[in-house]
């Protein structure tokens, strides 16, 4: 295969993948209430800020307001005022958030495990190996792209 031909196979399969059942789920976990649920519940405190929420899940202060607008709407958390600085507010997950949490975490793990079994472990253990490695070369990833751009290399338009 051509280094062309690798590239497009990979990003063909890669379309599939974020088009299965198991990936929306946990999609779910990485962008949206979920993600800040899931930040408010691992974060190892009992109130967060709005911005650490948004800091953490990569979104914009406004669209962090209109989660959390949405979160509280629901019951899964609450605004109280920071009791360091009472111009400041904390977000606090509620019981009623931590269950939610708690049960779309329950049907990811059941769906991952299903895939464990599909797949297979020895299946598994490689493809963890690959997605570690290529976790890891993130910033060499980086720091070539911005060697490219920088010398109007491949993925710049120079005019």
């Amino acid at each position: 295969m051509t280094r062309e031909e690798l590239r497009d196979e990979l990003m063909t399969q890669l379309w599939r993948m974020n088009r299965m059942d198991m990936i929306e789920l946990l999609r779910e976990f990485i962008e949206g209430e979920t993600a800040a649920l899931w930040f408010m519940a691992s974060a190892g405190k009992d109130r967060v800020s709005p911005s650490q929420i948004s800091d953490e899940i990569r979104v914009s202060r406004a669209r962090a307001a209109n989660i959390l607008r949405s979160l509280r709407s629901k019951g899964f958390v609450e605004m109280e005022i920071a009791p360091e600085d009472r111009r400041k507010m904390d977000v606090v997950l509620t019981p009623r958030g931590r269950r939610f949490l708690e049960e779309k975490y329950a049907r990811l793990v059941r769906n991952f495990d299903a895939y464990v079994e599909v797949l297979g472990d020895a299946n598994i253990a490689e493809l963890s190996r690959l997605l570690k490695l290529t976790a890891d070369s993130n910033d060499r990833l980086q720091e070539k792209i911005m060697q490219e751009t920088a010398s109007g290399g491949p993925g710049e338009e120079t005019e």
